[in-house]
């Protein structure tokens, strides 16, 4: 039985496809699952091959069309995404094809009418209202959704406030919250603890507070970075992720002997790495709706990590930060930012973080409703079918 994902991002790096298609296969030997995505480098058209999991990547030369405007380009990138990926979706048959994003839903909608497979739309974020979106691009969006919305047979999203959104601004569907959060290695390296302090020849003085993720605007970095400028604070920062503003923050570290950049780490060696700090930092600004209602999965490798939390005070984030006690929350401004920390500073004992408290934010329990999700859609395609 065939399974196929269906993403515009380069799937042998998204950590959330790959954990779900992971999941999926390993459920039931009968599952096949395949996975078309887009390749970032040219040449590449097959790119992988574990136990019951294919991926499969195209190459997008629309979006080396730099001369044109945004929107033309996006929607030129739309028709070949579909003209290039159709063929061989539809060669595969699917029972079930899962969308993980706005840019596939148009192409899982003529695999649906042409093979008769579910559909599931996998909204990463607040695909209408994200961060760097166009107003047109905002309205394309949220006409496709609508357009394509009788064609969905369940919804993922990975907050509660984004899921009650779709609800109420798209329309009532069976749906799951699927947290991103980590998998976790099953041996991890006896010294994770001192890692980062040995790695950078931080004081065992210094506490460390660390961000993850990637390091761009919109993500708190340039209201850390103020605070941390400040010389009454003796704790140490660490960037760890890739972005544009990389090379920025490594030039800071040279002028600020309490700052440091780490390269980016696979996605299974996150937790390993932050274990060896002290703080988490997961401090999202309200540069969006999307970023207003996420649950980053940031948070999720903190408090898996075992170390506590520095969090926006935005709805979901606040919320699951008090109901499972994982650390403080505050403003979005740089003097809270700094109180915050310095009251992380003082504390003579950090917050202790307890995992097995954390159940239902593991990517156990999210593995759980993903399948669910799928015996739920394949029985009542069984007994249509019967």
């Amino acid at each position: 039985m065939n399974i196929l994902h269906l993403t515009h991002t380069d799937i042998n790096s998204d950590s959330r496809i790959l954990k779900e298609m992971h999941s999926i296969a390993k459920s039931n030997d009968i599952y096949n699952v395949n996975g078309i995505g887009v390749v970032q480098d040219k040449g590449a058209s097959y790119t992988g091959n574990l136990k019951n999991i294919k991926t499969y990547s195209i190459f997008l030369r629309t979006r080396e069309w730099k001369f044109l405007p945004r929107v033309i380009r996006h929607t030129c990138s739309l028709f070949e995404l579909t003209s290039k990926m159709l063929f061989k979706a539809i060669k595969l048959k699917p029972k079930v094809v899962h969308c993980n994003d706005t840019l596939v839903l148009p192409l899982g909608a003529i695999v649906k009418l042409f093979t008769g497979a579910k559909l599931i739309y996998d909204a990463h974020e607040l695909e209408s209202d994200r961060n760097g979106i166009t107003k047109t691009l905002k309205k394309m969006t949220i006409f496709t959704e609508k357009f394509l919305w009788r064609y969905v047979d369940a919804l993922i999203v990975v907050s509660p406030s984004i899921d009650k959104w779709y609800k109420e601004n798209i329309g009532e569907k069976y749906s799951e919250i699927i947290l991103n959060s980590p998998m976790l290695e099953k041996n991890m390296p006896a010294d994770e603890k001192s890692y980062l302090r040995k790695h950078f020849s931080i004081s065992k003085d210094s506490k460390i507070f660390l961000y993850i993720g990637i390091l761009g605007y919109g993500r708190g970095i340039d209201l850390i970075t103020e605070a941390f400028k400040n010389s009454d604070l003796k704790s140490s920062l660490v960037f760890l992720g890739y972005g544009e503003l990389s090379d920025e923050l490594k030039k800071l570290a040279q002028e600020y002997p309490n700052i440091y950049v780490h390269d980016a780490v696979p996605h299974e060696k996150v937790v390993s790495v932050a274990k060896s700090a002290d703080v988490g930092l997961c401090l999202i600004q309200n540069v969006s709706l999307s970023d207003y209602y996420c649950l980053p999965n940031k948070l999720f490798e903190y408090c898996f990590a075992e170390i506590p939390v520095l969090a926006s005070d935005f709805p979901d984030i606040s919320q699951t930060v008090k109901k499972y006690d994982l650390g403080k929350c505050t403003k979005l401004d740089s003097n809270s930012i700094y109180k915050a920390i310095k009251e992380f500073e003082d504390a003579e004992e950090l917050p202790h973080i307890n995992t097995q408290d954390l159940y239902d934010l593991s990517w156990g329990a999210q593995e759980e409703k993903l399948i669910k999700l799928y015996d739920r859609l394949l029985k009542a395609s069984d007994k249509k079918n019967s």
